[in-house]
């Protein structure tokens, strides 16, 4: 199963770019922050409650399981066996916010593995390649210690470069039990306007067979 990860930023060329991204790279399942619109049908494209984070399943993949109700800045699918969180904790959020937003998340995945948690959180710390560690850092690592999740970014490359500078805030978690069955994960080259680079890796086959591709609209 192939695996991107990739913030738009709310850019609608970054959005355009998506349909030929994912065919390009053969992706199975994307998780996405910040969209420019959500696209239909919802049955693949599942959304939070703002907008803010989405997963789109590719190839006829079912999606086996979502929740009953959407929550702001997050949404979760269990996708060939596995438990999909995206997730999208903008700056704008105190650290109070922050924290509540971390402990729904933590709250929704009790119970649920394996589990990929993956998203732009805006937190730096020095494990992940930033200069420092600051405190929104700390809240998240606190927290996904409860779920037994283990951080899959490698290298000191930024995953953001835009007029603000370049910093490290698009991260991966899988659990421990998922981080073995992990071929890969790197930052990739292809161009997608805009300034997140994406994220590609790969999970071992769980078993689940997938359907012939069958064509997504991108609007």
């Amino acid at each position: 199963m192939r695996i991107l990860q990739l913030n738009f930023n709310h850019c609608e060329a970054a959005q355009d770019l998506l349909c030929d991204t994912i065919r390009q790279l053969r992706i199975d399942v994307a998780i996405l922050c910040e969209q420019y619109k959500n696209l239909a049908p919802p049955n693949t494209w599942l959304a939070d409650a703002d907008s803010q984070a989405a997963i789109w399943v590719q190839r006829g993949i079912p999606v086996q399981e979502r929740p009953s109700q959407v929550h702001p800045y997050f949404a979760w699918a269990r996708i060939g066996r596995i438990f999909f969180f995206s997730v999208c904790a903008p700056p704008r959020l105190s650290e109070r916010e922050f924290s509540a937003l971390l402990a729904n998340n933590t709250e929704e995945a009790s119970g649920r593995r394996p589990l990929v948690f993956a998203g732009v959180f805006n937190a730096w710390s020095t494990e992940w390649g930033c200069r420092e560690t600051r405190p929104r850092a700390s809240i998240l690592l606190d927290s996904l210690a409860l779920l037994d999740a283990a951080l899959l970014n490698t290298g000191d490359g930024p995953t953001f470069n835009g007029r603000q500078g370049s910093s490290i805030v698009d991260l991966t978690f899988v659990c421990e039990t998922l981080a073995p069955r992990v071929k890969s994960w790197t930052m990739s080259g292809w161009y997608t306007h805009s300034d997140h680079q994406a994220i590609v890796f790969e999970i071992e086959d769980t078993g689940t067979s997938t359907r012939p591709s069958t064509h997504q609209s991108c609007r």
